[in-house]
């Protein structure tokens, strides 16, 4: 700010501020000095009103009370003006020239002086003036210009009359008048500086307190803020727990854990209805639902433009609100059919095509807004549930090609035994010709006794049932069938292929041994696929026997083990490297010259389908043993193929 008080056009905001208030003070303050020189204008002129010639003291006392209401109308217009900071400037030196003018009109009363007819009048006049202008201190130094401006006009005509009159009394009066008006100005300086302080210390604190409620504001946000965020992370791990919870208890069917997963979204979305539906084009089916009331059940058929999953797969995205009366869908056809207040719902992916939708609706409106918590929920368990459904199309199919596989390899392995089963049946079909030809002998002859013919029959018959017990077992072990688990015992599997066990022991001349522990459990299996397995590991230990020497041993064995019984096929053949025990298993690995390497591969698959485990360990003698373990039936259920209600499709809908 410069001498005077006014700011320079470069100055900054703050000191254009302070500026601003110096002004509304002026004009604050201004009126009080204005009233009373109004008042002390006439009591001179009263005074000096027998001295002093009639027509100077009326002209003066005219202009000067002019000049004073110019400045009290200027008081009044500013209060009345429209925009309270703007030309702040111009009222400031409007008021000044006021002032400037007043000072003039009392500096007039040097002529008073001159006509004044003694020294007591001058003495008055002067203090008037010293009054008047000590007065302007405190009502115009806010603006320091204008207290300038009124007190050199005001003071310099008296006091160079006084000083030029050459009466060493009037002397002495002007040289103390000037000390006092430099006493005045000296004051009017520093009561404006510290005006001037005072108004940038308020305005400093008023800073700082706009600053501080602006930081406590910012503070208030950040932590309203991390207290939302901290309640939002809180129900997004609640969500996860929750979600986590329906889906990971084992069941037998994913149709249960969709199941748990309605009833969890239903729930946690305040939502009566939950479906997972199934698009073909415009064709809309209920492939699981959960709705206390009944109002939708599996297997119903709807057109799809009559539900609210038309616009999700259009969104691509979750799509959801909380009360259609109030919304643009209240347009909708669903609403107008169903009445359903509340919905969200969210695309299901299987693989890269659109499955359907997951989607929870009610006909009650929601009072809460869906949070991105709810959003973010329902995408993950529409994720999940379209996993679900790809995990069952790829383990049906691997299920499907591995039952291909495993039939096949039951039809090589047919194939490889079949001059044995030539062998095998031609044995009894030669007794039963014998038998036949014996007989109808003895009746050519008429020398039969009637309890001969008795016994050939018998033996025939007897003959007849090997014959068709091995056809029966060739048929059952070379059909082709879906898995039927069903409770067994290990006995039972050994004894329908102990005519294939026979004919492999003959043909290679070596001892098979049973060692069956009493009392096992039963087992829940598909006995043909376990049955293959056992047949497998026979003859993968006959082949390993080969033309060794010593004893030509295999023993089958079971007994039980935790939660499980363990069935073990050993040999007494040269046995393995150790480095070969563990890549025994692996796909296309053989010790076979003319072998695929698939057969313990898709033995290891069999028994891991039945929830058990294949391994191979050297014997502490010759040979190596290979173990297998079944879970006991009334533990463990089997892998199963998808309900038919969780349908796959195999092309884009919708």
């Amino acid at each position: 700010m410069n001498p005077v008080g006014r700011p320079s056009p470069t100055a900054d905001p703050a000191t254009q501020r302070i500026h601003r208030e110096q002004v509304r003070l002026l004009y604050a303050q201004a009126p009080l000095g204005a009233v009373a020189s109004l008042i002390v204008a006439p009591l001179l002129a009263l005074v000096a009103w027998e001295v002093l010639p009639h027509p100077v003291l009326v002209t003066w006392l005219a202009l000067l009370e002019t000049t004073i209401l110019i400045r009290l109308a200027l008081t009044f217009a500013f209060q009345r003006r429209s925009q309270p900071d703007a030309d702040m400037e111009r009222w400031a030196a409007r008021y000044t020239w006021a002032c400037t003018a007043s000072g003039i009109c009392w500096g007039g009363c040097a002529l008073l002086l001159a006509l004044s007819p003694s020294l007591v009048y001058d003495t008055f006049i002067a203090l008037i003036l010293g009054g008047v202008m000590m007065g302007g201190v405190f009502t115009l130094a806010p603006v320091l210009m204008t207290y300038v401006a009124y007190a050199l006009p005001l003071a310099l005509p008296p006091l160079l009359w006084l000083l030029l009159h050459g009466d060493p009394l009037r002397a002495i009066m002007g040289t103390t008048g000037v000390l006092y008006l430099l006493l005045a100005l000296g004051t009017a300086y520093r009561y404006h500086h510290a005006l001037t302080q005072s108004l940038r210390l308020a305005q400093e604190k008023s800073e700082l307190a706009c600053s501080y409620a602006a930081a406590k504001q910012q503070a208030e946000d950040s932590n309203q803020q991390l207290a939302e965020q901290q309640a939002a992370l809180i129900d997004s791990v609640a969500a996860m727990r929750t979600l986590y919870a329906a889906i990971s208890i084992p069941r037998r069917h994913p149709g249960e854990q969709i199941q748990a997963l309605l009833a969890m979204g239903c729930q946690r979305f305040g939502l009566n209805i939950g479906i997972l539906s199934h698009v073909e084009g415009e064709r809309y089916e209920v492939m699981q639902a959960l709705a206390p009331g009944g109002e939708i059940t599996q297997g119903d058929v709807f057109t799809l433009g009559d539900t609210y999953c038309r616009e999700t797969l259009r969104a691509q995205q979750p799509l959801g609100f909380e009360q259609a009366s109030a919304s643009h869908q209240r347009q909708h056809p669903c609403y107008r059919k169903f009445k359903l207040e509340a919905y969200l719902g969210a695309p299901v992916r299987v693989g890269s095509q659109i499955y359907g939708t997951l989607n929870f609706s009610s006909a009650q409106p929601r009072p809460i807004p869906f949070t991105p918590v709810d959003r973010e929920l329902i995408q993950l368990m529409a994720q999940w549930v379209g996993g679900t459904l790809e995990q069952e199309r790829m383990a049906a199919t691997a299920q499907r090609q591995q039952a291909l596989l495993a039939h096949t390899s039951r039809l090589n392995t047919l194939g490889e035994m079949a001059s044995s089963l030539v062998h095998e049946i031609n044995q009894p079909i030669t007794a039963i010709s014998l038998y036949a030809e014996a007989g109808l002998i003895q009746l050519q002859t008429g020398g039969f006794e009637p309890t001969d013919l008795q016994q050939a029959l018998e033996k025939i018959a007897a003959q007849s049932i090997r014959v068709q017990t091995i056809i029966q077992h060739i048929r059952h072990f070379a059909r082709q069938s879906k898995p039927q688990y069903s409770a067994v015992g290990a006995d039972g599997l050994l004894s329908d292929i102990a005519d294939f066990l026979k004919l492999e022991a003959r043909r290679h001349q070596v001892r098979i041994r049973h060692k069956i522990a009493p009392h096992l459990p039963w087992v829940l299996a598909d006995a043909l696929q376990i049955q293959q397995v056992i047949l497998n590991l026979v003859r993968n230990a006959v082949d390993a026997i080969g033309d060794s020497e010593g004893m030509r041993t295999i023993t089958v064995s079971a007994q039980p083990a935790q939660d499980a019984v363990e069935i073990t096929v050993q040999d007494t053949g040269p046995g393995l490297a150790p480095d070969m025990l563990g890549q025994l298993l692996h796909p296309f690995f053989t010790t076979k010259p003319d072998g695929l390497g698939l057969g313990l591969s898709i033995s290891q698959s069999i028994i891991e389908a039945h929830g058990g485990r294949l391994w191979a360990t050297a014997n502490p003698g010759p040979g190596v043993t290979f173990h297998f373990t079944l879970p006991v039936a009334h533990r463990v259920s089997p892998p199963e193929r998808a309900p038919a209600e969780i349908r796959v499709s195999q092309t884009a809908a919708g």
